[in-house]
C-alpha cells in the first residue's frame, strides 16, 4: 500500500465519467435557447475549468458566442437540470471503487478537489454513493479560486487537517496536474479522462491507464520522493 497518508482526487474524468450527463443537461437548456445541441465529445473537450467556462465555450460552438445574459441563462438552466438528473448516464470508472475502498481501509485519508460546482458535485456523489469515501470535498465555487491555483489544493488539505508533504494528487487534466505542480505535491495522471493536451507534455510523476495501476504507481512515487 502507498506510503502517502493523504490522497486528493479530481472527480469528473478521474473517478467518474460524467460527460454524458453534463452534455444532456447542457443540451436541455440550449434547446430552450433555440441553439443546436453539442455532442459528448464536444463536452469532453470543454470541461475541466468550471461551470461558467463550460457555458461560455459551449455557446461559442453552438451557434455563436453568448453575451452575459446568454451565459447566465445557460449556466442557471444547466445547473438546475444537472442537479435534478446527476447520474442517469454517469458511470464510475473501472477499478475506482476497489481502489478507494482499499485506500480508505488502509487508513489513508481521501479528499476531492474539483472544479465542479457544489450544486452538481454533491448530488452526483450522493447518487453514486461515493461521498462516504472522502473526508473533504472542495468544489470549484467553494472558494474564490480553483485549480490550477494551488490554493485550491492547499485549502482542501487544510480542511482535511493534512499536510502537503504527505499528499499526492490524482487527476485527468492539465488543470489538475498544473495545480499539483504549483502546490509542490506529486501527481498521477489518468489517461481515461478529459485531458485536452498530449499526456507527455504535462510532466506528471506517473501516468496510469486503469485504477488497478494506481497503488503500484503511488508506491513508486513514494520511493522516488523519499516517503
Amino acid at each position: 500500500m502507498t506510503m502517502f497518508s493523504t490522497l486528493l482526487f479530481d472527480l469528473d474524468g478521474t473517478i467518474i465519467d460524467s460527460a454524458p450527463d453534463v452534455c444532456a443537461s447542457i443540451n436541455q437548456t440550449l434547446s430552450a435557447m433555440g441553439r443546436p445541441p453539442i455532442t459528448v465529445d464536444d463536452t469532453k473537450s470543454l470541461v475541466g475549468f468550471g461551470a461558467r467556462a463550460l457555458c461560455e465555450k459551449t455557446l461559442a460552438i453552438a451557434g455563436k458566442p453568448g453575451n452575459e445574459k446568454d451565459i447566465n441563462f445557460l449556466l442557471t438552466g444547466f445547473l438546475d437540470w444537472y442537479r435534478k438528473n446527476p447520474s442517469e448516464h454517469t458511470v464510475i470508472f473501472p477499478g475506482a471503487l476497489k481502489a478507494l475502498s482499499l485506500f480508505k481501509d488502509a487508513g489513508i485519508q481521501l479528499g476531492i478537489c474539483t472544479n465542479k460546482p457544489e450544486a452538481t458535485c454533491f448530488p452526483v456523489l450522493d447518487a453514486l454513493k461515493l461521498r462516504h469515501f472522502f473526508s473533504s470535498v472542495i468544489c470549484g465555487d467553494t472558494l474564490e479560486f480553483r485549480k490550477p491555483d494551488p490554493r485550491h489544493i492547499f485549502h482542501t488539505l487544510d480542511d482535511m487537517g493534512a499536510d502537503a508533504s504527505s499528499a499526492a494528487f490524482v487527476g485527468d487534466s492539465e488543470a489538475d496536474i498544473e495545480a499539483a505542480h504549483n502546490a509542490g505535491i506529486p501527481c498521477v495522471l489518468v489517461t481515461f479522462g478529459y485531458c485536452h493536451v498530449p499526456f507527455d507534455t504535462l510532466n506528471a510523476d506517473a501516468i496510469i491507464d486503469h485504477f488497478d495501476n494506481l497503488d503500484p504507481a503511488l508506491k513508486e512515487m513514494a520511493i522516488a520522493h523519499g516517503k
